[in-house]
């Protein structure tokens, strides 16, 4: 009887090393089956190089710093620069800025101690040690009122009073509604009210916006009565101020009025535009008292510095707008058909599914070119003359700061405007002089053109706009008394339209073209007006200030050319390739769409969103897989496992079309074939057939970031709209240049990013990863960045190719808009980084195209990426590893290349079924050698010589986990011979056996290559570790079983047979020989 205590106790050691076990088992496969992430995760080694004799130079990519704080020092610098330079002056009333020496200012709003540094998701970046506002402005010699900032710094203010975003990367309609400023109340600023008078000198409120992937932001409204449009404030809109954020305004203008403070300023920090009404008394009703506004962004890591510059007047600012900001975000023709909508009659095709797969839902580009000032600035055009049924608009009451406005602390003069033709271009030079007398600055000059609207395009549905930004410069800083000439050449196809009716390509219409030099878009047109005669007084007032016509160039096109343009620089035609995202034109017939045209504002102008409806074609279109196979047998299988001896990195600078790729290919296995196009998270796999080293990629739309793999982390930028404001292309290749160097730090290869995708409202989600509304200054910032990334042997993914540009629904939305806006607008930022700023890769989006995903659209990828764009590396998806309908057999026939997915189970687990299917085969074939072109020609092959190795084997942490599942599954069969609790803990934890699983056993250069090899010898190391310890009087035992198992790894390798190459047959004659 007294022994059965002891009996159960060791029943229950037994059932605790079971559970163990059980848990180890179910952990260890789990681990096994992200290995792809884990290994990002814990950076684990998944080959090892055999070095060769060779005394080549194998840096190829080399760094410009000599040391990591070098750069780091430079970067830190070079972020505030791209904030002081982007930042816009919108308002500056009696000069209340710059701040006087010495000032001292108060600062308001959670904004203050919170600011937006960059967005959520992909793109977020830990920002921990960012400086905060406060120690910006006391760098600059600004007092701040310190009371008032450890009340707003407090737990309880922070607990209670931060913004409120959506909790994770959702992906549900129902996260845009849970936005929230969530401002703090006047009334809890009391305690710190007592401390206003001796900071009284300014008063600075930051208004800030979140943004981030998986939802787009909630606008109050857009002729629906949808549930996930409305945010959980006010009516809802979260882009208007809230209304503690107007009592905020309220009792500071009643403490200005009474002389606590002298001024008033607000900073508006965020990449989705606010309604700008209170900045306007005849547009809210109420006068604030606002003496100035500066829009900031996103500021990135070290960016506040940059805006503390521009308070203190160490910087003048010279940054200009990339976005119209509104009094009423819903003047904005794209916002009737924004939010997703499910097809009426989805259910009865079984669409409304959810999640990573979404089929019913769609969303519909009604506004067709009409983007942002394209729409604003016509219209009012329209309005002047009297043309084009422009009915009622008013341009003065719709828009508060026009596109590419942004204000000085000096002023600047143009003059000695002079257009030169060649046969190609069009040379633009201008004087710019600093007319003012206190401060040096620099000045944005924006050169736009306009297009003749002729009865032509109304009879062939084609629109124009009335100015489009075609050519920027930006001088340097000028004294005050100081001239400068810039220099703008603009190619002739930047004149072109796509006619996608009659021509179906390219064409310059007959008629008059109009160059002007501007400050922002609405001064061009103005300036355009005044050429055709127009003037304040003869419009009774429709136009809003005289142009100056001086700064305007005509031209004449005598005939309309539709040939010139017909063909793509590598010698591709171009026809129509996107019809069928055009509900009029598609095959699945969804219905009709009237599109927005000039021809007839008030009756084209969308006042509800779009209503189409599903059919059976289409249906059948949205299937997961469309791709039956009978293409198996249409092409020969492909040689596979070749022993020919060849290494990646002999084809280092190597052709595309080189015949030594088709040898390199041909050593190719099936599964290494699957697993570098099927795992593609974040890397590209390591390949021993052909020595290809694996290769990290990471997120970078700010710059390197690796907040969703916990990788290492670089410099966080400013977000891409800030860059895009600069309007400094030699500025933002710099910026790129640094973001390569981070990545050649930290051993990065690929990066996904620059995003590209279009401001098409203020209410993306991810504006802050995006440029501008304005496809020229997005396409040429983009190119210029991509242009110094790659410079470090960076291969850029573009992302998201493409109408990515909203968050709802879209794993799967379907985007249905015309040939002459996708071309036109849409495709031309990813047209410039490719072919002028080189991009090797892009990413695709989630989105589909009409019903076709963007990823298995053979149109969007072969036709014109690679056919007339002739890009040259390779396609991503977005993340892919939980959504069926981005179909392998499809994606890879339309062109894709690899899936960004960690998880084996939908496309690894599938792509066995195609190992027969000869068709599919070559497919993966011809998309490794997109993989291993693109890898070949970038820094991964930094320290390979041509007499180099490769080796794969299994990462530290699988060996590890296959001995510690080993002794725990013994000692679950010894506990009940065993001594009770303390020999199951000594034995677990004491004797070195975590130190000899996890480190020693581990050694690559003792332990087997191959996973079968790793896995009998760390089933070994255990079963010998456990047998020492157990029968013999040695209580450690894990060295002697590492040394045992040492000992028997040649014979392991010997059996397990580890794939070799780089020995030529040759070698093998000689090796026998001997």
């Amino acid at each position: 009887m007294s022994k059965k205590p002891k009996v159960g106790m060791w029943s229950g050691l037994t059932a605790v090393t079971a559970v163990l076990t059980a848990g180890a088992i179910v952990g260890t496969t789990v681990a096994f089956h992200y290995t792809t992430t884990v290994n990002n995760y814990l950076d684990a080694d998944t080959y090892k190089i055999i070095r060769g004799d060779s005394d080549e130079d194998t840096e190829y990519f080399k760094s410009d710093f000599t040391s990591d704080e070098e750069r780091e020092s430079y970067e830190a610098e070079l972020c505030a620069q791209v904030e002081a330079e982007g930042a816009a002056l919108l308002k500056n009333d009696n000069n209340a800025l710059p701040l006087a020496s010495g000032a001292k200012v108060s600062l308001f709003g959670h904004g203050s101690v919170d600011l937006m540094y960059g967005g959520t998701g992909s793109g977020s970046v830990d920002t921990s040690k960012a400086p905060n506002f406060k120690q910006a402005l006391e760098d600059q010699g600004i007092q701040v009122n310190s009371t008032l900032w450890d009340l707003y710094s407090s737990d309880d203010m922070m607990k209670n009073y931060s913004r409120i975003t959506p909790a994770a990367i959702s992906d549900t309609l129902e996260a845009n509604t849970q936005y929230a400023v969530n401002e703090a109340p006047w009334s809890k600023l009391s305690s710190a009210e007592s401390s206003f008078a001796d900071y009284g000198d300014a008063a600075i409120v930051v208004f800030s916006r979140s943004g981030g992937e998986g939802a787009d932001l909630p606008s109050g409204e857009n002729g629906t009565n949808d549930s996930w449009i409305k945010g959980q404030e006010g009516d809802g809109n979260y882009l208007a101020l809230s209304a503690e954020e107007k009592e905020l305004l309220q009792n500071l203008k009643t403490l200005k009025d009474n002389g606590t403070f002298k001024k008033i300023i607000v900073l508006i920090n965020s990449s989705n535009a606010i309604e700008m009404d209170f900045l306007n008394p005849e547009i809210c009703g109420e006068d604030y008292g606002i003496d100035s506004a500066m829009w900031i962004g996103d500021v990135g890591q070290t960016g506040i510095n940059g805006v503390a510059q521009l308070l203190a007047g160490e910087a003048t600012p010279s940054g200009s707008l990339v976005d119209s900001y509104l009094y009423d975000n819903m003047a904005n023709p794209a916002m009737y058909n924004f939010y997703t909508q499910a097809y009426p009659n989805a259910a009865d095709y079984n669409l409304l599914t959810d999640g990573p797969d979404v089929q019913g839902m769609y969303s519909v580009y009604q506004e067709g070119i009409y983007l942002d000032y394209r729409y604003y600035e016509t219209r009012y055009e329209d309005a002047v003359m009297g043309t084009g049924n422009a009915g009622d608009y008013n341009w003065s009451t719709t828009v508060a700061f026009p596109f590419g406005y942004g204000d000085s602390y000096t002023t600047f003069e143009y003059s000695d405007f002079n257009v030169t033709e060649s046969a190609d271009a069009f040379n633009v030079t201008l004087k710019v002089t600093n007319t003012g007398s206190a401060y040096s600055g620099k000045e944005t000059v924006q050169l736009y053109f306009q297009s003749p609207y002729t009865d032509y395009d109304k009879a062939n549905g084609i629109e124009k706009a009335s100015a489009e930004l075609c050519g920027f410069a930006k001088t340097d800083i000028l004294a005050p008394g100081a001239s400068e000439t810039v220099n703008i050449t603009v190619d002739k196809s930047e004149l072109r339209t796509y006619d996608a009716n009659n021509a179906k390509t390219y064409i310059v219409d007959a008629g008059d073209y109009y160059f002007t030099a501007a400050t922002d878009a609405h001064n061009a047109v103005n300036n355009i007006l005044a050429a055709k005669g127009y003037t304040v007084e003869n419009t009774d007032g429709r136009m809003t200030a005289d142009g100056d016509v001086a700064l305007t160039y005509k031209w004449t096109n005598a005939a309309l050319d539709s040939t010139t343009y017909a063909t793509s620089e590598n010698g591709t035609a171009i026809t129509n390739l996107f019809d069928e995202a055009d509900p009029n034109k598609s095959s699945s017939e969804p219905g009709e769409v009237t599109w927005l045209s000039r021809s007839n504002w008030v009756a084209t102008f969308p006042t509800q969103p779009v209503v189409l409806n599903a059919t059976q074609t289409l249906a059948d279109h949205l299937a997961f897989t469309r791709y039956d196979g009978s293409k198996a047998n249409s092409v020969e299988m492909p040689t596979l496992g070749a022993d020919n001896g060849l290494a990646l990195v002999s084809m280092i600078g190597a052709e595309y079309d080189d015949p030594q790729w088709d040898t390199l290919l041909d050593q190719l296995t099936f599964n290494e074939m699957v697993n570098t196009i099927t795992l593609g998270f974040h890397n590209t796999a390591a390949v021993e057939s052909i020595g290809k080293t694996r290769t990290k990629d990471e997120n970078g739309p700010q710059g390197l970031t690796a907040a969703l793999t916990g990788g290492a982390s670089a410099m966080c930028y400013t977000s891409e709209d800030v860059m895009a404001a600069t309007f400094n292309v030699d500025l933002i290749n710099d910026v790129g240049r640094c973001i390569g160097e981070d990545c050649l730090a930290m051993g990065y290869s690929g990066l996904y990013g620059p995003g590209i995708n279009m401001h098409r409202t203020a209410y993306s989600g991810r504006n802050f990863e995006y440029y501008a509304s304005d496809p020229f200054v997005a396409g040429t910032i983009c190119a210029a960045e991509v242009n110094g990334i790659q410079s470090k042997g960076v291969y850029v993914y573009l992302k998201h190719v493409a109408l990515n540009d909203s968050e709802s629904s879209r794993r799967g939305v379907n985007t249905w808009l015309n040939e002459q806006a996708a071309r036109e607008i849409y495709l031309e930022v990813a047209d410039k980084a490719i072919t002028d700023g080189g991009a090797w890769s892009v990413m695709t989006g989630f989105n589909r195209w009409g019903a076709y995903w963007c990823g298995a659209y053979d149109n969007l990828l072969t036709g014109f990426l690679r056919g007339e764009l002739g890009m040259r590396g390779m396609i991503i998806t977005d993340y892919s590893g939980s959504s069926k309908y981005m179909d392998l057999a499809d994606g890879l026939i339309a062109g894709s290349d690899i899936w960004d997915s960690p998880d084996p189970t939908i496309h690894t687990t599938l792509a066995p079924k195609y190992e027969n299917d000869a068709y599919i085969v070559t497919e993966m074939r011809e998309s490794m050698h997109k993989i291993l072109y693109t890898v070949a020609n970038s820094n991964a092959m930094n320290g390979w010589s041509s007499a180099d190795r490769l080796k794969v084997i299994t990462p530290w942490w699988k060996t590890a986990l296959y001995a510690l599942d080993t002794v725990l599954a013994v000692l679950t069969v010894l506990f009940p011979k065993a001594g009770g609790a303390e020999y199951m803990l000594y034995s677990i934890f004491g004797g070195g056996l975590m130190l000899g699983a996890f480190f020693m056993a581990t050694d690559y250069a003792t332990s087997p290559v191959t996973a079968k090899g790793q896995l009998i010898y760390g089933i070994g190391c255990g079963l010998f570790t456990v047998f020492i310890r157990y029968f013999g009087s040695y209580n450690e035992g894990v060295c002697y079983s590492i040394m045992v198992m040492n000992c028997c790894t040649a014979l392991i390798d010997k059996y397990t047979k580890p794939v070799r190459f780089g020995v030529v047959k040759s070698d093998k004659k000689e090796a026998a020989a001997k």
